[in-house]
């Protein structure tokens, strides 16, 4: 009986220590945190840190008990998140994301709190998935870099068909897809030994190779080891042309534009340029990752503002190796960390953080 006492005693201030724990745990996280703006005071904010996607829990509603579980064992099978996430689009609140490790493509569905994970299996099963872009009606495209084909799925990620072969590319990273889907761009980085330095353009309906852009080399409409791709509303489409250190823009038909950028290390230079995107009013955000951060230009090329900075810690807009940047319908920003294997999420500071697709209202 003594025995039975004791056991029951011990339960009791184990159970009581648990909570004591996570009511202590969570004051403090509510209490100490205070989201950063940018710029830094005393500049006009414009931009704030809104939240973090790493794993289902980020946007899927949990019972009790799978938070005990989580909370008391660090783990549970209800919980899937990143392992080596690479590029990001956004379409309607629903945040894609290509992981190389995973082999696949996770969801995070923020208006109706949900994820899923797609591409790992049947005829849309992927071996290497970067690039990813998406048009207008929800339609996502795909690049897997060692079947070397571009992947397309329907918004619930459901697939649909494939082009591109071994034949056309020779390492596909990038992807651009114009707003009607009727034309779709893919970024060809090449290698130090060869010499397809590339962006080729397909009919984003049959499929079929309409034209190749660019050889290796540093001139207008050349390349150097490019990487990702980004289109604006116009059809215009911009490639980070990371050897060469700069942004090229090319018009719908494959024309070159202009260019901006160089190899520095002062604010509107590149260090290590990887991802691009373009907001609804033409303004161009790149990533870089030598400096752990991504620059806003304008239409011209001007540096506007800079977020994050490079940390060996994992914090709200910190990085250690920032990849793939997307820019929402309402001007939300969402960049991926390789390293720390995250999403930050950074809202227009005049938009309230219930509004848009991607709003939420935080527990009280």
């Amino acid at each position: 009986m003594h025995n039975i006492k004791v056991a029951n005693n011990l339960r009791i201030i184990f159970i009581l220590s648990i909570l004591a724990l996570i009511s202590g745990c969570s004051g403090n996280i509510q209490k100490k945190f205070i989201p950063p703006v940018y710029p830094d005071a005393p500049e006009q904010p414009r931009f704030i840190y809104e939240r973090t996607l790493i794993s289902s829990v980020d946007v899927k509603s949990l019972t009790e008990s799978d938070k005990f579980k989580i909370f008391a064992t660090g783990m549970s099978k209800k919980v899937q998140g990143l392992s080596k996430p690479f590029d990001v689009a956004v379409w309607h609140g629903r945040v894609y994301v290509t992981d190389t490790v995973k082999r696949a493509i996770l969801m995070f569905d923020i208006p109706n709190s949900q994820f899923s994970i797609f591409g790992n299996k049947g005829a849309g099963m992927m071996a290497k998935p970067l690039g990813i872009s998406i048009s207008d009606k929800g339609d996502i495209f795909v690049v897997d870099g060692t079947a070397k084909r571009v992947v397309v799925f329907n918004k619930k990620g459901d697939f649909k068909r494939t082009f591109g072969d071994k034949k056309l590319f020779t390492r596909p990273s990038g992807i651009a897809v114009s707003g009607d889907g009727r034309k779709v761009y893919v970024v060809d980085t090449g290698g130090v030994s060869s010499s397809s330095h590339n962006l080729h353009i397909f009919d984003g309906v049959t499929g079929k190779h309409l034209k190749t852009i660019g050889i290796r080399g540093n001139g207008d409409g050349q390349f150097n080891l490019p990487l990702l791709a980004d289109s604006d509303k116009e059809g215009n489409i911009y490639v980070v042309d990371s050897g060469n250190f700069r942004i090229q823009k090319f018009d719908k038909a494959g024309k070159f534009v202009s260019k901006f950028g160089k190899v520095g290390k002062d604010y509107g230079s590149f260090g290590r340029p990887k991802g691009v995107a373009v907001d609804q009013d033409g303004n161009v955000y790149v990533v870089d990752a030598s400096f752990g951060n991504f620059q806003i230009f304008n239409k011209e090329g001007q540096l506007l503002l800079f977020i994050g900075a490079r940390s060996s810690q994992n914090k709200p807009g910190k990085f250690a190796l920032p990849s793939g940047i997307d820019v929402d319908e309402d001007g939300r920003i969402y960049v991926v960390d390789q390293y720390f294997r995250k999403v930050d999420v950074f809202r227009p500071y005049a938009l309230k953080e219930d509004e848009g697709f991607a709003g939420f209202e935080r527990e009280k």
